[in-house]
């Protein structure tokens, strides 16, 4: 995850240890008042917590009550569910902590738990992918749909592949920093400059290119679903059997693209934040930046609140887990 740059070291000219370096570190100067996107960032955090974290009980619990019926889809949806809610209870307690006081854990938690808000990310990406390819084999193709079986295993290879990408290579580079006021920071610090940005890139390139892909494979299914609709029109004596088939289709896919927008819409502009202040932006500008973090991130954390309203907005059959509650 992007974290404000507390350090302007020169890694190039770097020669002196990273601890040596934490030893002169200053912590930041905290007011007694608190400032304005501050407040506003912990009132709107906690809101996007609450939705977000009932909203994706709601949804799991909701796919579980399916029972034998639980299609590919619903076993992705639930990944999606859980990865947003991992995003929630993990990512954003830990980095809300880190930015305002201190790293509360120590370092092996720095090097296991800081990754994981780009391990998230690549999930949710890589899930909705395959929700695709799967929507489009089933549309497009003759070719049948993922068992379950075959669904099972693609979840966890996806969850295999994102913590190889994003995780281990930078759980590596990842120091715990103490500065001489005790307040610590969870930072990663790569050898040269160019590494860092060649990596930030690479990632950038993971996360963005299944989006073109997302974006073809549902082109090529509403033009699919449109022609068969317009065939069924002109056909006499269809069964509703059929029609019903194909409008349980064209909702599933409606909610799909929805889903999709919502992640880009919230997704892109904190990958495209996080290329700025690495490429463009002038560090003595320090509020401005801060300011602009906290935006992206409410938009990169309301994706994981946006989606179970979607799901449980657009299907009954996730509505199945407000039974507990008899909403």
């Amino acid at each position: 995850m992007a974290s404000v740059d507390y350090d302007s070291v020169d890694y190039e000219e770097w020669n002196q240890s990273i601890y040596e370096y934490g030893e002169e570190m200053t912590a930041p100067v905290y007011k007694e008042t608190l400032p304005t996107y501050v407040i506003f960032m912990l009132v709107l955090y906690t809101i996007i917590f609450i939705v977000g974290f009932f909203g994706n009980c709601i949804v799991i619990y909701g796919v579980m009550q399916q029972g034998l019926n639980k299609t590919t889809s619903s076993f992705f949806i639930a990944n999606l569910a859980l990865s947003d809610l991992a995003v929630l209870v993990l990512s954003l307690p830990v980095g809300l902590l880190q930015e305002l006081a201190s790293w509360p854990f120590g370092e092996l938690a720095c090097k296991i738990f800081y990754p994981l808000g780009d391990v998230f990310l690549l999930v949710s990406i890589m899930t909705l992918t395959v929700i695709s390819f799967d929507r489009y084999r089933a549309v497009v193709t003759p070719k049948k749909r993922f068992t379950k079986t075959q669904t099972k295993l693609a979840i966890l290879v996806i969850w295999i592949i994102s913590y190889l990408i994003c995780g281990l290579p930078t759980s590596f580079l990842l120091k715990l920093i103490t500065t001489n006021e005790g307040v610590k920071f969870c930072y990663p610090f790569w050898p040269t400059t160019l590494q860092r940005r060649v990596h930030m890139i690479v990632i950038t390139v993971i996360v963005t290119i299944p989006l073109f892909i997302i974006a073809y494979s549902y082109i090529r299914i509403v033009r699919t679903l449109w022609r068969v609709r317009v065939i069924h029109k002109n056909v006499v004596g269809l069964t509703k059997e059929s029609h019903a088939r194909l409008e349980k289709k064209r909702k599933l896919v409606k909610m799909l693209i929805l889903i999709v927008f919502a992640f880009t819409v919230c997704s892109l502009p904190y990958i495209v934040y996080t290329l700025f202040l690495e490429f463009g932006f002038d560090k003595e500008k320090q509020v401005e930046m801060e300011i602009g973090l906290v935006v992206v991130l409410s938009l990169f954390y309301t994706n994981s609140a946006v989606n179970p309203l979607i799901l449980c907005g657009m299907s009954k059959d996730y509505r199945k887990g407000l039974r507990p509650c008899k909403c």
